[in-house]
């Protein structure tokens, strides 16, 4: 379990990383299938999607979401 210091010291850090323009979890859902197939695929989506990766790395739910659906499209490949 997280003690407050931990909590406000990962709440701080993500204020400091907010940007001006961020995308919300519905529009990285939309497009997270996209972003996964390339990272699977070897290609490297982040500077076409640079808001995308950001949102994953910042978000836990969706950054799950995106780790699940990897390791299916890597099983996939194998």
């Amino acid at each position: 379990m997280e003690s407050s210091k931990e909590i406000i010291k990962r709440m701080l850090t993500h204020i400091a990383q907010t940007q001006e323009k961020e995308l919300d979890c519905g529009e990285v859902y939309q497009v997270v299938d996209v972003f996964a197939e390339a990272i699977a695929r070897g290609e490297d989506p982040t500077e076409l999607l640079p808001m995308v990766k950001h949102h994953l790395e910042l978000c836990r739910d969706c950054g799950e979401e995106y780790e699940a659906l990897l390791r299916i499209l890597e099983a996939d490949i194998s």
